[in-house]
C-alpha cells in the first residue's frame, strides 16, 4: 500500500523506478562478463579489476552526493545522477579498448554513486510513512538486480553487449528527463511531515566502539558483495546450467527482495544486535556449498546466499541509525555507503585473482568465506557489548511495543 498523498506516491514510485534502474546498470557488467571477455581477450583477474574500478567509483560517489544533496536538494542531484549515468553508459557501449572500457565504467560508477544518499534523503524528508516507503524502495532495487541477467543476457543474445548499454542509457536519460517534467516538491515545502525522530545513540552509551564495529561489518559485507556480484551470474551458468543460466540467475537474485522483506519484518520484532550475527553466520555455509558443489545444489545455495546477504541490509542500516548521533546520521550513512561500495570494491579484484589462479569461479566463493566469518565474529562483539549495556531490557520493550 502506497502513501495516500499524491506527491508522496510520486516520490515513492519515482525513486523506486530510479533505484531499480541504477542497480540494473550496476549488475549489467557482471551479466555480460563472458561476452566482454571474448571481445577484449581478458582473463578473470583483468575482468575483476575492471569491476573493482567501477565498484569503487560507485561507492565514492556517495561522498559528494551527500554534500550536493544538502546544497542543491535531492531532485536536482537525482537529475544529475540519471542524466550522467545514461550518457556515460553510452560511452561504455562505445568503448573500443579495455582501457577505454575501464575509464567509462569508472565515470558511470561515479555518476550512479550519486543516487543513494539523494534518493533515500528524498524519501526520509518527504514521505510520512518512511518505513513502508523505504521497504518498497529496497525491494525495487532487488527486483532490478534480479531481472538483470535475463534482460542483459537476452538483449546481448539478440544484438550484442553494446546494445544493452545503449538501451539502458536511453531508459536512464528518459527517466531523468521525466523528473524535470513532474514536481516532486522541495524539501522546504513540507511542514506537515514531522522530522525523523532522533535515535538516542544512547545505545552506544557515547562510545564509538559499537559504531566502528558496525562499519567493520559494512566493509566486510561489501567485500563479499563485490566479489560475488562480479562472478555470480557466470558461476550459476557454468556450474548450474548453461542452457538456462540467465533464467536461473534471475531466480536466484529474486531472493534478495525476499530477504529484504524478511530482514525488515524481523527488525520490527527483535533487537538488531541479536539478528545481525544470525544473518551473517548463515552466509558462511552458503558460500562453502557454492564453492564445492555443482548443479542444483549451487542454485539452491546461491539463492540462500542472496537471501541472507540482502536480508541483513535493513538490520545493519538500522544499527547505524541506532548508534549514530542524530545530527551526524547523514554523514554516517555516507561513510557506510562509501565503505560498502567503495573501500570494499577491492573484493572484485580479489575474486578475479582466485578465479584466474584456479581457473574456476568456484574458487571465488571459497575465497570469500574468511571475510564472511570475520564479519560474523565482529557482530558477536557488538552483541556482547549490547548485552552488557545498562537499560538493555527497556530498549527491547520499546522495540517490541506495538505503538512503535
Amino acid at each position: 500500500m502506497l502513501p495516500v498523498s499524491p506527491s508522496e506516491r510520486r516520490i515513492v514510485l519515482y525513486t523506486s523506478a530510479a533505484h531499480s534502474l541504477i542497480h540494473i546498470l550496476e549488475w549489467t557488467y557482471a551479466a555480460l562478463l563472458i561476452k566482454i571477455s571474448d571481445e577484449f581477450g581478458l582473463g578473470f583477474f583483468a575482468l575483476g579489476a575492471l569491476g573493482n574500478v567501477f565498484a569503487y567509483t560507485f561507492g565514492f560517489g556517495a561522498l559528494p552526493s551527500g554534500l550536493l544533496t544538502d546544497r542543491l536538494g535531492s531532485p536536482r542531484v537525482l537529475y544529475i545522477c540519471l542524466l550522467g549515468s545514461g550518457l556515460s553508459a553510452v560511452l561504455v557501449g562505445m568503448s573500443q579498448t579495455s582501457l577505454m572500457l575501464g575509464i567509462t565504467l569508472a565515470l558511470m560508477g561515479l555518476m550512479m554513486g550519486l543516487y543513494h544518499p539523494a534518493g533515500i534523503a528524498l524519501i526520509a524528508q518527504r514521505v510520512r510513512q518512511r518505513g513502508m516507503a523505504l521497504g518498497l524502495h529496497g525491494v525495487s532495487g532487488n527486483l532490478g538486480i534480479a531481472i538483470t541477467p535475463l534482460l542483459a543476457g537476452g538483449l546481448a543474445f539478440a544484438f550484442d553487449w553494446r546494445a544493452v548499454y545503449f538501451f539502458l542509457a536511453a531508459l536512464t536519460v528518459a527517466l531523468g528527463l521525466f523528473l524535470r517534467a513532474i514536481s516532486l516538491g522541495g524539501e522546504t515545502q513540507r511542514p506537515e511531515v514531522a522530522p525523523m525522530p532522533v535515535q538516542p545513540s544512547q545505545r552506544g552509551g557515547g562510545s564509538l566502539t559499537p559504531l566502528i564495529l558496525i562499519y567493520g561489518v559494512f566493509v566486510l559485507n561489501g567485500f563479499v558483495y563485490s566479489g560475488s556480484r562480479t562472478f555470480l551470474p557466470t558461476h550459476i551458468s557454468s556450474e548450474g546450467s548453461e542452457s538456462i543460466g540467465d533464467s536461473l540467475a534471475t531466480g536466484v537474485l529474486l531472493m534478495g527482495a525476499v530477504g529484504q522483506y524478511i530482514g525488515g519484518s524481523l527488525s520490527e520484532r527483535f533487537p538488531l544486535e541479536r539478528l545481525a550475527p544470525l544473518m551473517l553466520i548463515m552466509v558462511v555455509p552458503c558460500l562453502i556449498v557454492m564453492g564445492t558443489t555443482s548443479g542444483a545444489l549451487v542454485v539452491v545455495a546461491s539463492g540462500a546466499f542472496v537471501l541472507f546477504s540482502f536480508g541483513g541490509q535493513p538490520i545493519y542500516t538500522g544499527l547505524i541509525a541506532d548508534y549514530t548521533p542524530g545530527r551526524l546520521l547523514g554523514r554516517s550513512y555516507g561513510i557506510s555507503f562509501f565503505a560498502a561500495f567503495g573501500l570494499a570494491s577491492v573484493g572484485s579484484t580479489y575474486a578475479g585473482f582466485f578465479a584466474d589462479r584456479w581457473d574456476t569461479t568456484s574458487a571465488v566463493f571459497m575465497g570469500l568465506v574468511p571475510f564472511a566469518a570475520v564479519a560474523f565474529l565482529i557482530s558477536i562483539g557488538l552483541w556482547l557489548i549490547w548485552r552488557r549495556r545498562p537499560g538493555r531490557e527497556e530498549t527491547v520493550r520499546r522495540q517490541l511495543s506495538p505503538s512503535l
